[in-house]
């Protein structure tokens, strides 16, 4: 099962991680996206291969699909439900997801969203959520609130599902996947600050980042098993909504997928061996570890890294609590100890 998480516009690289699976001959049986997951994740549950998904990512661009909803604000104000229009993106994936149900498509796909009205969690394409229309239940999944109109569905209205769990992880539990390779959009530099700006986008934006890093440390301490193979592009330089150069962002996808697939012990074996061979020679090292390094200068064991670690990667000492595995092969990436540490004593190596 190929999991594809949230990201803004930084979901454009979920084509490169389609297009290594493509050169390293593995298939997928089923696939679950949210948000801009759930965009790339339907067309590539559709049939479409990376490079129609490529086109079809180049047809989104700020000007046509970020349109401001100005009319409206002059004339009802705060009252108004969006920053943005969202009909011209709602339009565009009914032209590349014409279904009108989620069996039409070549794969088994899934993707959630949030009930406003209910405060639950929906999952389309499971049991008693599959007749809707394809392209409605993507929208759903990517409608960030604020940004564009919430997605009226069967008497209901959604947002984005990355409101509550930014990577499938849970349907994927559900459906029994024997392997998982799942997507997560949410590593960034922990020890570079963002700098603050007094604007409403700025801080909007800013929060929805925050929050989604918050709820998939959970999630990922909750899900993530010997059953996962969890892939981290290194994105977080791009901005959630602006337009990124689409060929170089496909390639960071493209490039991350192969180091981990490649080497990963789940999946190097199911792998076109020549494919393996060819990227060996610019793997430095594997990336089924994750180094862990404690600056023990800065260090005041406070043991904020010892409660927020999920596999014991941290201990706690009478002389404080230190790093107890430096090369912990059970790690979720969840980056949660790094992030939290108040003095930034800690850096995780190999992501």
């Amino acid at each position: 099962m190929l999991v594809l998480g949230g990201g803004g516009m930084r979901g454009f690289c979920h084509i490169g991680i389609v297009r290594a699976i493509e050169r390293l001959g593995l298939r997928v049986d089923e696939v679950v996206g949210t948000s801009m997951g759930a965009v790339m994740g339907g067309l590539f549950a559709a049939g479409n291969d990376s490079h129609r998904m490529e086109e079809a990512a180049a047809e989104i661009s700020l000007k046509e699909f970020f349109r401001l909803n100005l009319l409206k604000f002059l004339v009802r104000g705060y009252r108004h439900a969006s920053v943005y229009k969202g009909s011209a993106f709602h339009s565009l994936l009914h032209k590349w997801l014409p279904h009108t149900s989620f069996a039409e498509l070549q794969r088994p796909f899934f993707c959630n969203a949030l009930s406003l009205t209910t405060g639950a969690s929906r999952f389309f394409g499971m049991p008693g959520a599959d007749a809707v229309k394809v392209a409605d239940a993507v929208y759903a999944s990517a409608c960030l609130p604020t940004i564009f109109e919430p997605a009226a569905i069967g008497g209901d209205h959604y947002v984005d599902g990355g409101m509550t769990e930014t990577l499938g992880l849970r349907i994927a539990r559900a459906r029994s996947a024997d392997l998982v390779i799942a997507v997560d959009l949410s590593h960034r530099d922990q020890h570079a600050p963002t700098e603050f700006k007094a604007t409403l986008p700025h801080i909007l934006f800013q929060t929805y980042e925050v929050m989604g890093q918050a709820l998939n440390e959970h999630n990922l301490h909750r899900y993530v098993d010997d059953r996962t193979v969890l892939i981290k592009p290194k994105v977080s330089h791009l901005p959630l909504l602006d337009m990124p150069d689409v060929r170089e962002i496909v390639r960071i996808g493209e490039h991350e997928a192969l180091q981990v697939l490649t080497t990963h012990p789940l999946t190097r074996y199911l792998c076109d061996a020549k494919v393996v061979e060819e990227c060996e020679r610019t793997i430095t090292a594997p990336k089924d570890h994750v180094v862990l390094d404690v600056d023990m200068n800065a260090c005041i064991h406070c043991g904020i890294c010892a409660a927020t670690c999920a596999t014991a990667g941290f201990a706690a000492v009478p002389l404080g609590d230190v790093v107890r595995k430096l090369h912990n092969y059970e790690c979720t990436r969840d980056m949660a100890c790094e992030r939290n540490c108040p003095t930034q004593a800690i850096r995780l190596g190999n992501l």
